[in-house]
């Protein structure tokens, strides 16, 4: 059974909700680099089990030109940094906060798709939203200082 689209990203959003604060606490406890290995173990023992499929993908990944091998390649690196920036934000600060802040990716998502892949997808209402939360995450600077 697959989900609509909008009930999958809404179940994204709950569980991300339950994840951050999980976080928050694990930061109190353990440093940063063992709370970012244990939010790899899953992927890796979902690796184990899928090892064909991951063995063909890499051949797929290796037939493509060089231009595109890249987009692929950056994946690990840009959901590291991201994961560990996101960390470095929430034991700084907290979990709450740090999502509200973070909140603001959209934006980001939709400059990169159309800067690396010319992707557009903004109309009216995307940028009435997008400047709906940046006026919420200014809010949020400012008010927790």
């Amino acid at each position: 059974m697959q989900l609509p689209w909008y009930l999958a990203a809404f179940g994204a959003a709950v569980v991300w909700g339950v994840h951050y604060p999980l976080l928050d606490h694990a930061l109190k406890r353990i440093s940063l680099i063992s709370v970012l290995l244990l939010t790899a173990l899953p992927i890796l023992f979902i690796a184990l089990l899928a090892h064909r499929q991951v063995a063909a993908d890499i051949a797929i990944a290796r037939a493509l030109p060089a231009s595109e091998q890249w987009t692929i390649l950056a994946i690990g690196l840009t959901g590291s940094v991201a994961s560990a920036l996101l960390l470095m934000s929430i034991g700084a600060k907290n979990a709450t906060l740090a999502s509200l802040i973070e909140i603001t990716y959209p934006l980001f998502v939709a400059l990169f798709a159309y800067a690396l892949f010319r992707d557009n997808a903004l109309n009216g209402a995307v940028l009435l939203g997008a400047a709906l939360i940046f006026s919420g995450v200014g809010l949020i600077i400012y008010s927790s200082r």
